[in-house]
């Protein structure tokens, strides 16, 4: 144990002069300076020997102030007496922005809020190198801006009061949170409507049929878009100027001009009410080139009608610069005018037909052919007389003290002129059901739209007089309108009846042709062809097979031919028939009068005299000797 304890105390004794003898030789050596930031204080120790000096090295937001010097880099330092150390803060942020819009229309308000920072220097352990740094301590929330500061920035920038949406700006300036807000608006001028052209017509070239049923026409692509003289076209609507606005300024805002567009009438149009509406002086098809409004009276087909082109409907004139070919119809409100034949189809217009080659099969029917409208005129004038009548006797009765009954004057004039109708004119009731009767009768479809709209207008009429429609009249001057109106409507229809249409064609074989004026066959045959003219028929070669029928008479090189089929003309009782040779077999019918040609004639020319058939020489041409 003693041992044990001596050998310890003799290690002890050998470490502490060891540990002696190092500090000696330190304590005799160099040491370097150093420096140290000890709870938020720069403390520093001087070198010793030849040991190196300090250097203090400023970091970010950290300035160095030595005396009046600002240390910008490493610096050696032999004291720290005179030296300043400043921790640079960052404060919050609020602040706003007024940007008034490029138009002057809008004023806005652009706030911007930052939190600030709070730094101090960070404590660092002794080092010969020493960077002080800062470190962040506290966050500072950024204050509220005071609206009174907007409002008098929006002031010095001449921004109307008025205009300024306080609420907006008490908003933006309270919530602490960056936006953009409108806060004043200045009035919006209103904008002009501008001017405009309505087209009241269609402009499609081809206008589809309405459709019938299930059936399905592979020729029928639609007729032809056209107009009737008199529609309306197009209306001008002019402009209508915008209202003034102000900008944020009080500065007056003048809203855009309008928009002025042009209204241009061309060929076939016609501008009026001042300029604003176009109408149609002719009828056919409307047409819109380079802005200017037009109606061309005329289609032309530039080719075949054939299946390439379907069926050819228009209001106006049709030229066919080709032929039609088999099952084809060509339908005008105008004249049709073919430059080249006709195929076992079907031609039909309001006006002339013509027809430069031949015409096989199929028909030709030109002019408004209706048998109910002549019917239709007669009682139209008969009516006339018995409205008159009628209007008479009404202002008789109610002249007369004794019929001036108080039941008549309270039902109306209506009652009394039910009364009238029923007990002196049981005609009229009667000749109106007639009227209505003959028009139902008519193709209001195949009739040009004027035309249609004068049946119409009849039926419209006339149904004011039947059954207990009378009653309806509230004054006996509506009957006597009714009657301008129905004299109106007699003399349209009668100027529609009294448009002869002709007929003229080369050659025909296998036809039918109708014409309500006159019929002329140019070429050298007619054969077997069924033909009514509503004035003369003038064939210039022969005429073989068929039936033949004219009003005022029927003219030929030839008429019929050994050995071939029955030929029969018919004229009416002032009419004649004449032509260079008859052929034995030939009927003749003038009027109720009828015969037929046992010998051959020649040079004849056969009319009626006296209830009886006579003839007398024929001149070439037509021309009676």
């Amino acid at each position: 144990m003693d041992l044990l304890w001596e050998s310890v105390s003799e290690q002890w004794q050998d470490s502490e002069r060891s540990t002696n003898d190092e500090a000696g030789e330190t304590q005799q050596g160099d040491r370097e300076g150093r420096l140290a930031v000890l709870q938020g204080q720069l403390c520093m120790e001087e070198p010793t020997g030849k040991g190196a000096w300090p250097v203090i090295i400023p970091g970010p937001r950290v300035k160095i102030r030595l005396g009046d010097k600002l240390l910008t880099g490493p610096t050696v330092l032999e004291s720290i007496e005179g030296l300043s150390i400043e921790v640079q803060q960052e404060p919050p942020v609020s602040d706003f922005e007024i940007i008034v819009s490029r138009d002057k229309m809008e004023v806005i308000l652009k706030t911007r809020f930052l939190a600030g920072r709070k730094y101090a220097l960070c404590d660092a352990e002794y080092q010969q190198r020493l960077c002080l740094k800062a470190q962040t301590v506290a966050s500072v929330p950024a204050k509220a801006i005071d609206p009174r500061l907007v409002l008098a920035r929006l002031a010095e920038k001449g921004i109307r009061p008025e205009l300024i949406e306080t609420t907006q700006v008490t908003q933006a300036c309270l919530g602490r949170e960056d936006v953009e807000v409108i806060v004043a608006r200045g009035v919006k001028p209103v904008p002009p409507v501008d001017g405009r052209v309505e087209m009241v017509c269609d402009l499609k070239t081809r206008v589809p049929n309405a459709a019938e049923g299930d059936r399905v026409d592979i020729l029928d692509r639609g007729r032809f878009n056209s107009v009737n003289a008199g529609d309306v076209l197009a209306v001008l609507h002019h402009p209508v100027p915008g209202t003034p606005g102000m900008n944020v300024y009080g500065e007056e805002v003048s809203p855009p001009a309008p928009r002025q567009p042009r209204l241009a009438a061309g060929s076939g149009v016609k501008l009026v009410k001042n300029g604003t509406m176009a109408v149609a002086e002719v009828t056919g098809r409307p047409i819109l080139r380079r802005g200017v409004l037009q109606v061309s009276p005329q289609l032309v087909i530039g080719q075949n009608v054939d299946v390439s082109t379907g069926n050819v409907e228009f209001k106006g004139d049709v030229v066919v610069l080709g032929d039609v070919q088999e099952s084809l119809t060509v339908k005008a409100g105008g004249s049709v005018n073919i430059h080249g034949s006709v195929y076992h189809a079907h031609i039909l217009a309001e006006a002339d037909v013509s027809i430069a080659d031949k015409l096989i099969g199929g028909s030709v029917s030109a002019g408004i052919k209706q048998p109910g409208l002549a019917k239709a005129v007669k009682l139209l004038h008969s009516l006339d007389r018995d409205l008159e009548y009628l209007v008479a006797i009404f202002r008789q009765l109610k002249e007369h003290p004794k019929l001036s009954v108080r039941d008549l004057s309270l039902r109306g004039d209506g009652y009394l002129v039910k009364l009238i109708l029923e007990a002196r004119l049981a005609q009229v009731p009667k000749k109106f059901a007639r009227l209505v009767e003959l028009l139902a009768g008519e193709d209001l479809d195949s009739s040009e739209d004027g035309l249609a709209r004068t049946m119409g207008g009849i039926k419209t009429t006339a149904l004011r007089f039947l059954g207990a429609a009378p009653l309806e009249f509230n004054s006996i001057e509506e009957v006597a309108r009714e009657k301008i109106h129905l004299k109106a409507f007699a003399a349209e229809l009668e100027q529609a009846l009294d448009m002869a249409a002709d007929v003229a064609v080369h050659y025909c074989q296998n036809a039918k042709l109708e014409a309500t004026g006159s019929i002329t066959i140019t070429g050298p045959l007619a054969y077997d062809c069924d033909v009514v003219a509503g004035d003369a028929l003038r064939m210039s070669g022969a005429c073989r097979s068929g039936v033949y029928a004219a009003s005022s008479g029927i003219f030929a090189e030839t008429v019929g031919s050994h050995g071939m089929g029955k030929t029969a003309l018919f004229v009416s009782e002032q009419g004649v028939i004449g032509a260079e040779r008859f052929y034995p077999g030939v009927r003749l019918r003038i009027g109720p009068v009828e015969t037929v040609i046992e010998e051959e004639c020649c040079n004849r020319l056969f009319y009626l005299r006296e209830g009886r058939l006579a003839s007398r020489k024929y001149q070439q041409g037509g021309a009676v000797c």
